[in-house]
């Protein structure tokens, strides 16, 4: 059966053998992240309307690149994309794994906007070694869809 999320204007579910990790005081209520069971997580952050894409990506893969060797990219579209969708791949080694980080900018929907008006851009994230991020993949997936598909509630 799966559990549901509920934060920043959205309602997500999500497989109930993922871990909902609690956030740091320090790191506000504008995110959420996941440990997967195998290892790795799924990381959902909300971005204010000023941050450029390429910016946020850029950021991400120097910090990999400053943590890792080797680090592949690829700018890859997803199933379901909607215009202006952002996705990039990024591979790299750790000890002897292959790991996987996909990470997706895309607009925020209209509930989200509507709680946090200054949030423009949602960024997911999953990150895994291969084999557990090729296993979480279609749910991955199938959450994206959920906020490409977030409306909001109708009123009474």
């Amino acid at each position: 059966m799966p559990a549901t999320f509920e934060g920043f204007g959205l309602k997500l579910l999500y497989p109930d053998n993922w871990k909902l990790v609690e956030r740091a005081e320090d790191e506000g209520d504008q995110g959420a992240t996941f440990d997967l069971p195998g290892g790795g997580f799924v990381s959902l952050e909300t971005l204010p309307i000023t941050r450029e894409d390429e910016v946020v990506l850029g950021e991400i893969d120097q910090m990999l690149r400053g943590q890792y060797e080797d680090l592949e990219r690829d700018n890859v579209t997803l199933p379901g994309a909607t215009e202006g969708e952002r996705a990039v791949d990024l591979r790299f080694y750790y000890l002897d794994l292959v790991v996987m980080s996909r990470v997706v900018l895309l607009d925020a929907p209209a509930p989200t906007r509507e709680q946090m008006p200054i949030a423009g851009r949602i960024l997911a994230q999953l990150q895994a070694e291969m084999s557990d991020f090729e296993a979480a993949e279609q749910v991955f997936n199938a959450i994206l869809q959920q906020i490409r598909m977030a409306e909001l509630p109708e009123e009474a």
